[in-house]
């Protein structure tokens, strides 16, 4: 197998945190966050958070986590770096949804963040049902959702732990601050070779 089609391994961990500036909403009630993810061939992955309410003393808040596991051509990740994931932020309606604010992550910031982790608030662009001032004309700050992205290549974490097997703890000499002991060792030499299949 080439290179350029050599697997990698990662999981996606997404947290949808919470909303604010929701102002601008007329009514905030049944308000969710929609994320759409890039899968492929033009195809993408799609996934919701809980409804919530806001109001004045209450804002969005939803701390809602996502995990994702995938295997890919190592190509598919770097055309990854041009996509980006959208969020929307979206209020639920008797039958159906529809899109109140929108806003983007281009996904090679969070590959190329240190550690490829991001943490920030992500500007909606309002779409509809919205207006940017209040009654007096005073303008309203554009919402804003908290999003927490964390990708782990799973490829590399299998290569950091097997570097770590022959450091056991035990007392034939090996590192003995190492972070297993000898009977620990048998047990994850175990868990190893069935992860291997």
């Amino acid at each position: 197998m080439d290179q350029s089609h050599k697997l990698s391994s990662f999981s996606c961990e997404l947290r949808i945190i919470q909303a604010q500036n929701v102002e601008a909403i007329k009514s905030a009630r049944n308000l969710f966050a929609r994320l759409y993810l890039p899968s492929g061939n033009n195809k993408r992955i799609q996934l919701n958070t809980k409804k919530v309410s806001s109001n004045i003393n209450h804002v969005p808040f939803w701390n809602e986590s996502f995990s994702l596991d995938c295997s890919c051509p190592q190509e598919f990740l770097e055309s990854l770096k041009k996509e980006r994931l959208v969020l929307e932020l979206r209020q639920s309606k008797i039958w159906g949804s529809h899109v109140v604010g929108k806003g983007e992550i281009p996904w090679k910031a969070i590959l190329e963040s240190p550690k490829m982790e991001l943490k920030e608030w992500v500007k909606m662009d309002l779409v509809s049902g919205s207006s940017d001032c209040d009654e007096d004309g005073v303008n309203f700050k554009a919402p804003e959702v908290q999003v927490e992205i964390n990708i782990e290549n799973k490829s590399n974490r299998r290569k950091r732990l097997t570097k770590k097997w022959d450091e056991c703890g035990c007392k034939h000499g090996h590192d003995l601050n190492a972070w297993c002991s000898a009977e620990d060792y048998d047990i994850l030499a175990l868990g190893a070779v069935l992860e291997a299949f």
